[in-house]
């Protein structure tokens, strides 16, 4: 079978070893660049719940920033590392970095009419050989603002139609600076029912669990509040203050280090001096 003919996609070559160092190197990537990886509370049941069932799964994310398939990456990682993670690159891109096709990506063409049913039929061609893989899918297919009412294309909803999977979730992220120099991540997961029903259901069900998950996501990053967060994994954890000393004095000597976010803060660094 021809995939790439017209142009319209150019095939993944997944190979766990070359995913797994490139999970691990970017896992560390993502550790120098931020201050923290924090992930809601009552999250981490529905990533979780990815990694059972049978059939293909369904994961999509709101797209706001350039480290977003690096979370997607991540997050498969650890939440999810008996499912092969696949998903879709602009072609040029993917030709641009051809190691990626060995994570899983593969390559289409966003404006193309033909990349739909291209997409669909490569899919359901390699669901024979990984009858268990997770679809990956930044749906809105371009970066967004978070404070933009979210717009999804109906690619991941015909996916998940044809595929029928049996587990799908949305995840929202969010990057902000809280009382860091570094920014920190913070993160958001819904599970989506999984329901029969043909592309315009699942598009319903998608754009829905999206729409509330960011807002959801946004409250608890505007309220800061390190108390509706765990680390996403132990690796992920805040590593002491990364705070100018100078601004930190100042912030303590006009009592402004207090609040929930202060407290915790104050309590880590109690711990990490044990």
């Amino acid at each position: 079978m021809d995939r790439t003919r017209d142009g319209a996609l150019i095939p993944a070559t997944p190979s766990p070893r070359v995913r797994n160092v490139f999970a691990a190197m970017v896992a560390g990537r993502m550790r120098r660049k931020f201050h923290a990886v924090r992930l809601a509370r009552g999250s981490r049941d529905a990533l979780s719940s990815v990694d059972s069932g049978e059939r293909p799964a369904l994961v999509v994310m709101n797209h706001v920033s350039w480290w977003d398939p690096i979370v997607l990456i991540v997050a498969s990682r650890e939440f999810f590392p008996s499912r092969p993670p696949y998903g879709p690159i602009d072609r040029n891109e993917l030709q641009r970095f051809a190691i990626f096709k060995k994570v899983g990506l593969f390559g289409v063409d966003p404006d193309d009419p033909a990349t739909l049913e291209a997409m669909r039929a490569y899919l359901v061609d390699e669901v024979t050989r990984a009858p268990r893989l997770a679809l990956c899918v930044t749906p809105q297919g371009k970066f967004s603002d978070v404070r933009d009412e979210i717009v999804v294309r109906p690619g991941a909803a015909a996916m998940a139609a044809a595929l029928k999977v049996d587990r799908a979730v949305a995840i929202a992220v969010e990057y902000a600076f809280w009382v860091d120099q570094k920014p920190e991540v913070f993160v958001r997961a819904e599970s989506i029912d999984c329901a029969e029903g043909g592309t315009l259901a699942w598009q319903k069900r998608i754009v829905t669990a999206m729409r509330a998950n960011q807002a959801a996501l946004a409250e608890l990053v505007r309220a800061r509040s390190a108390a509706a967060f765990e680390p996403f994994s132990p690796s992920f954890r805040p590593k002491g203050s990364g705070t100018n000393p100078v601004y930190d004095l100042w912030l303590r000597m006009t009592g402004r280090r207090g609040g929930e976010l202060g407290e915790a803060r104050e309590k880590r660094g109690a711990h990490d001096a044990r």
